[in-house]
Parts: C-alpha cells; sequence; structure tokens
C-alpha cells in the first residue's frame, strides 16, 4: 500500500511538472507571438509633439508662371573621386549603377481630408514621378507603394493603379515592409514625397530644439472634417529611425514641401537627399498643372520644384546636360534633375524658394 501510495505521489509530481512546463512554453509562444506582432509590420505610435505648425505650400495662379531661366552651363568634370563641386550637384561621372531589385515609396498629397489644406483636386507630382520610375528607370509597379491624395485609382493612361490614402500608419508600414525586402547591397529604394511641411517641438530622438516634418493623413479614419484635426505628422527624426537599418546605402529621398531642407538628418553614406526650399523658406504649387498625367479627367496640380526635377528635368529629358558626351547615355540622373530644378526656379520665387540637395553618393547616381 505504501509502495502504490509513493507511485502515485511520484506520478502526480511529474503530470504536474510536466503540465507546468507545458503552460509556461505556451505562454513563452504566445509572448513570443505577441512580440513578433507588435513589431512586424506595425506604426510606431505618434510622437508627442507641441508647438505644431503646419506650413502649407502657396499656390501659383497656373503653371503660366513657368520658369524662364536659363540653365548654367555644364560643369566640368571633377577627378573620378572627388567630392561634387559647389556650382552644380552634378559631376558629369556616372556613379555605380546597380543590378539589384528596385523600390519606391511614393506619396503625393494634393488633396487633404476636409477643405482646409487643399491645394488641388487632385496630385499630379507622384503620377509624374511614378510614370518616371515606371518608364524610365526599370522599376516593377509591384515594387512601388503609391499614395495619393484620398486614395483611388489612377486614369487609363496610368494603367487604372490603385493607390491608398497617405496615413501616417500606413506609410511607416509601407517602410519597414520595402525595409524587410530590400535584402541586397545592390538594391535601391526612392522615398518621394509632394505635400506641407511642418515644424514643432517633436520627441522623435533627435535631439533638435525645432523639428521638420511631413504633413500626412491621420491613421483614425478622418472623424472630424474641420481642418487640422485630421491632420497627421511623421517627424524628420522619426524618419531617421525608420530607415535604419537597412541593408541597401542606395537610397534617394526627395521632398518638395515648406521647410523640406530640415530633412538633411536622413543624410548618410550612399544617400542623396533632394529637397525642394531650404529648412526656413517656403516651396510654391500649381493648382494646375496644365495636363491630366493619367488621363482620369482630372486636371493634376504639381509643386513647382516637382515640375521642373522630375516632369521637366526626367520625364521630358530636359535635365539632360551631358547628353552630348555620351557620358549618361541620354538618361538624366538624379544630380543632374536637382540642378535644372534649381537653376529653373521662376525669378521671382528665387529668394523665397532655394532647393538643397545633401548629397553623399559618390559621383552622380541614376536611378
Amino acid at each position: 500500500m505504501k509502495k502504490r501510495f509513493s507511485i502515485l505521489i511520484v506520478s502526480t509530481v511529474i503530470i504536474g511538472l510536466t503540465l507546468s512546463l507545458f503552460g509556461m512554453a505556451l505562454v513563452s509562444q504566445e509572448a513570443s507571438a505577441e512580440r513578433v506582432q507588435s513589431s512586424y509590420r506595425q506604426a510606431p505610435k505618434p510622437i508627442h509633439a507641441t508647438n505644431i505648425k503646419v506650413v502649407k505650400k502657396i499656390l501659383l495662379s497656373s503653371a503660366v508662371d513657368e520658369a524662364k531661366g536659363k540653365p548654367k552651363k555644364p560643369l566640368s568634370p571633377p577627378g573620378q573621386d572627388k567630392k561634387k563641386e559647389s556650382e552644380g550637384a552634378a559631376t558629369g561621372i556616372l556613379g555605380d549603377t546597380t543590378t539589384g531589385n528596385k523600390y519606391a515609396i511614393v506619396i503625393g498629397i494634393c488633396d487633404y481630408p476636409g477643405t482646409a489644406n487643399d491645394l488641388c483636386d487632385s496630385d499630379g507630382d507622384s503620377l509624374h514621378i511614378y510614370k518616371a520610375l515606371t518608364e524610365l528607370y526599370g522599376y516593377k509597379p509591384e515594387n512601388i507603394r503609391l499614395f495619393k491624395d484620398m486614395g483611388g485609382t489612377t486614369g487609363p493612361i496610368l494603367n487604372s493603379v490603385s493607390y491608398a490614402a497617405p496615413t501616417r500608419d500606413r506609410i511607416l508600414t509601407a517602410i519597414q515592409e520595402i525595409k524587410e525586402l530590400a535584402t541586397s547591397s545592390e538594391d535601391e529604394v526612392v522615398f518621394f514625397f509632394s505635400g506641407h511641411g511642418t515644424n514643432g517641438v517633436a520627441e522623435d530622438n533627435d535631439n533638435e530644439d525645432i523639428d521638420e516634418g511631413i504633413v500626412v493623413h491621420d491613421s483614425d479614419g478622418f472623424m472630424d472634417v474641420d481642418g487640422y484635426s485630421t491632420l497627421d505628422f511623421i517627424w524628420d527624426g522619426e524618419l531617421k529611425t525608420a530607415f535604419t537599418g537597412f541593408t541597401t546605402t542606395r537610397i534617394v529621398f526627395i521632398f518638395d514641401t515648406c521647410l523640406a531642407g530640415g530633412m538633411n538628418d536622413l543624410a548618410s553614406d550612399g544617400r542623396v537627399v533632394v529637397m525642394s526650399t531650404e529648412e526656413n523658406k517656403y516651396a510654391y504649387v500649381y493648382s494646375t498643372g496644365g495636363s491630366d498625367i493619367d488621363g482620369d479627367g482630372i486636371e493634376d496640380g504639381e509643386g513647382v520644384f516637382s515640375r521642373l526635377f522630375v516632369n521637366k528635368g526626367m520625364l521630358q529629358g530636359l535635365a539632360d546636360r551631358y547628353f552630348e558626351n555620351g557620358n549618361h547615355n541620354g538618361q538624366v540622373v538624379v544630380e543632374e534633375a536637382f540642378d535644372y530644378a534649381k537653376d529653373n526656379i521662376p525669378g521671382r520665387l528665387k529668394r523665397r524658394q532655394k532647393p538643397v540637395i545633401s548629397d553623399d553618393f559618390v559621383n552622380d547616381l541614376l536611378l
């Protein structure tokens, strides 16, 4: 009887320990799954910020106010490994090209929630850069995350491509997705934003007294249509953190906003940061750009800078200064497009909108 009782006790202890260990394993797995779920493709919580000021692009009446200035003469190409000349960003010497995959996050906001912050009915900048990337630079449509206005579908000229509303969560999630896809050092990433800029004091871990950022849609569903309450912000320090840890160092950022120069926090080896204006200056926009880029029957608005940098400089090829000697084989590099845009900002705007570039790519970058 004692023997059976001892066996019963031992068996009970063993069963108890097994159940405990099994329970601990389940808890551990659940906790692990929870951690994965919370970190995988989830946007960070909104940053606490104070003294926020939305700095809106300034509307020009029409594209009749086009730039008429003459471009500068091409620079004499410097030595192969020298820094960019101060007179212009383009060297005339092609840097390393890539054999990797190409990814892009393209955001254009002309139509914000409500009416208080609208610039036009349809953003053309995002459509132009989408067209340039896919038709000129070999980007596959499935590798581009396109966000525009309130969401919808492009017209037939751009193959009726669907796009999402540019909320804070969707944009930050898209950056994380691209990070997980661009796993080769040969891969290339473009981040393009056209819309309003902002500044304020944000707790975004970059130790700046005044932070700059981009103005996007609120992620909570646009409950209120009374102006700023439907807006949200992605700060420069947040973008810097989001783009930390990319395998590739071949990244191009393009910002067409007021205060765009403040986004130079993103500068790093192998990167080019193109900014439509200085940190304390405005950017301008045409309410109608004079074209319907995707054929949906709505005339698209264009930023003054993006019209020159993308539409005229890249798509129309007007920025190809080194075409005659064949250095770039008729293709426009990022630095050429920047020089063209900077030189051709309308004369009456030159004191108010001064494009700047932070270029840490060796020689010129062909997308």
